[in-house]
């Protein structure tokens, strides 16, 4: 008995049954999933999966991951910049391109600094809380107030910034594809605007959505903690994520230290957060007044303007070199990333073309 397609020569057992399965959508789109890239298991793993484990955890559970939080929080703000830094081709462009990488972050920088200074020395119009232990940013009050200004300059570019590294993960996610080229909007001399993509718009409606509105409107602690992981934790576990997959991809030694040690490395450095936020046992530990129906794992961040604006700078200045280390447009950039994030290696066309056998006993 010869199996249907089978060639000349191979032999079967009269007893076995022998079923060809073409290739069909369903297989093709199963296949397509098994080959997603790093980038899109990294981001599916990082979020909803950690937020529904936190949800149906005990106390003791959200006290520590929430103190590992501040190592994961500021180690993300950390990541692009060690990442660039520490890697000889971005070092190279980094003095090929003073002015994007070191003198406009610098500005910001200092600039925050600067702020923060004189909000403490009381040159502004801020007023300091009675209660210098606190959960909640400040809001922009006026031009007098330049620290409520950087706040919210903060806060939205961080809003922006999500969203952007959202659609950046889908991209980078759809094998096989070829993004068509955007449109000009607008010519200002040699410089060209396009219109954003739809799905860029889209990743950066639903994100705001996710961190501006919905925690208005979500008050169950399981529940929001399941969205806090989706929008929040997610984001820091892929910026720590995927310089840690570049570096072990393109580094051919077993076990790969130098990803491990990145990522071990930008963690270290997130510890420097629990000078200005920790959770609310930290602060009790350390004999600060902590209103009694604060949570222990409740982050809470001491407002000490001088010493917060730094860490706002500190985000300004991750902002604008993620931007650039991970815009594969460039080819400076691809050069360098671009192995890391080659599809796998696949098989002859005709394997995959040929009806495959599967025994039926």
């Amino acid at each position: 008995m010869r199996a249907p397609g089978a060639g000349a020569g191979v032999a079967y057992h009269h007893n076995v049954r022998y079923v060809g399965t073409e290739p069909s959508g369903g297989v093709r789109i199963v296949s397509r999933f098994a080959r997603m890239p790093f980038a899109g298991w990294l981001w599916l793993l990082s979020g909803l999966p950690v937020g529904l484990v936190l949800a149906y955890s005990p106390l003791p559970v959200w006290v520590a991951f929430f103190t590992f939080a501040v190592f994961l929080e500021v180690g993300h703000a950390f990541s692009p910049i060690v990442f660039a830094w520490t890697n000889s081709g971005y070092r190279r462009l980094i003095f090929k391109y003073p002015r994007k990488y070191i003198l406009l972050p610098g500005a910001f920088l200092l600039t925050a600094a600067a702020i923060g200074a004189a909000t403490s020395f009381g040159w502004t119009s801020f007023v300091q809380p009675a209660q210098d232990l606190t959960g909640q940013n400040y809001a922009f009050t006026g031009f007098g107030n330049p620290f409520g200004l950087m706040v919210s300059v903060y806060w939205w570019w961080n809003v922006y910034h999500f969203g952007m590294q959202n659609f950046g993960v889908l991209s980078m996610s759809r094998t096989g594809q070829n993004p068509r080229p955007r449109r000009t909007m607008l010519t200002l001399g040699e410089r060209q605007i396009r219109w954003p993509r739809p799905a860029a718009i889209l990743c950066l409606a639903i994100t705001a959505f996710g961190m501006v509105i919905l925690p208005k409107l979500v008050h169950a602690p399981g529940l929001g903690v399941v969205f806090y992981a989706i929008f929040f934790v997610n984001h820091w576990i892929v910026a720590i994520g995927l310089p840690s997959h570049v570096e072990g991809a393109l580094d051919r030694s077993w076990p790969h230290m130098r990803a491990w040690g990145f990522a071990l490395g930008v963690l270290l450095l997130g510890g420097i957060g629990f000078v200005w936020s920790a959770p609310a046992w930290v602060w009790r530990a350390w004999g600060y007044s902590i209103p009694a129906q604060a949570p222990d794992y409740a982050l809470i961040s001491h407002v000490v303007p001088a010493v917060l604006s730094l860490r706002f700078g500190l985000s300004f200045v991750h902002f604008l070199y993620d931007r650039h280390i991970w815009k594969m447009g460039d080819p400076e950039i691809r050069a360098i990333i671009g192995p890391a994030f080659a599809p796998p290696a696949v098989g002859p066309s005709f394997a995959r073309n040929q009806p495959r056998l599967r025994r039926v006993a």
